[in-house]
């Protein structure tokens, strides 16, 4: 998985991710990656609508993030980009 060691790995990351823009102001930028990551089935159509959903959020709301969170959105995105496109 790009920049994640592993699939675990990466998964944390979005929970923790979710849960500090929770925390710090940015329920709807969380609740529509939750519900993307919520997605995830193991099949390339879930990383497809987590992709979508990590798309949506970095058009309309990341521009209000910390850099670092934008840095883990991007990060999140690139890993979930290679899983859909294998590349």
């Amino acid at each position: 998985m790009t920049g994640f060691r592993s699939n675990e790995e990466f998964f944390q990351a979005v929970r923790d991710l979710i849960a500090t823009l929770e925390a710090g102001g940015h329920p709807q930028a969380a609740a529509t990656l939750r519900d993307g990551f919520g997605c995830l089935n193991g099949l390339t159509d879930g990383w497809a609508l987590f992709l979508q959903s990590i798309e949506n959020v970095q058009a309309t709301e990341s521009k209000r993030f910390s850099p670092g969170h934008q840095k883990a959105l991007e990060a999140i995105r690139a890993a979930a980009h290679a899983a859909v496109y294998r590349r």
